[in-house]
């Protein structure tokens, strides 16, 4: 009877809570075909996920080799509020997936995004537009966020790539 009431309390804790909340550990549950990335093996940074202090640490941007760039700037996520949306492409927005929204870029471009605070790289596909906040030049998802350690901070200083374009 104590583990069903367990099983209970935590069923409505993690309906109410404003985030994802696993019971797992602390680990993301297992996704679906459905709910992977665009490719079929999503390109992720090398770095192991795990506590900052035991990942990859900031490095200096002078480091990075920046000249394949496509443009230099502040990069922030969203998630939870516009998740089932539709993308200006017409797919239904996942939190979970691993895509962007940019201002000009044609949807369905590949790039790829390093955090030049860490290090941290991922590849997404644009599929929205936006950021509409003055200042910022890409909107990540959450699991891009996730794969770059940027949820904490909210935002990050990024390099964007061209992996593969669309037109």
């Amino acid at each position: 009877m104590q583990r069903w009431i367990g099983i209970l309390i935590a069923m409505l804790c993690c309906a109410c809570a404003p985030h994802p909340v696993y019971l797992n550990g602390g680990k993301a549950p297992a996704r679906s075909a459905a709910d992977q990335s665009v490719r079929s093996s999503p390109q992720r940074s090398p770095t192991p996920l795990g506590p900052p202090a035991q990942t990859a640490q900031p490095v200096d941007i002078e480091q990075i080799d920046t000249g394949n760039a496509y443009q230099i700037g502040v990069a922030s996520y969203y998630g939870e509020k516009f998740h089932g949306r539709k993308t200006a492409n017409g797919e239904t927005f996942n939190m979970y997936k691993l895509t962007a929204a940019h201002r000009v870029l044609p949807l369905g471009t590949h790039i790829r995004v390093t955090h030049l605070g860490n290090g941290r790289w991922v590849e997404v596909k644009v599929n929205d537009r936006g950021p509409f906040i003055e200042g910022r030049v890409l909107d990540l998802s959450f699991a891009a966020a996730l794969e770059l350690e940027m949820v904490k901070d909210g935002t990050a200083k990024v390099m964007i790539e061209i992996i593969e374009s669309v037109e």
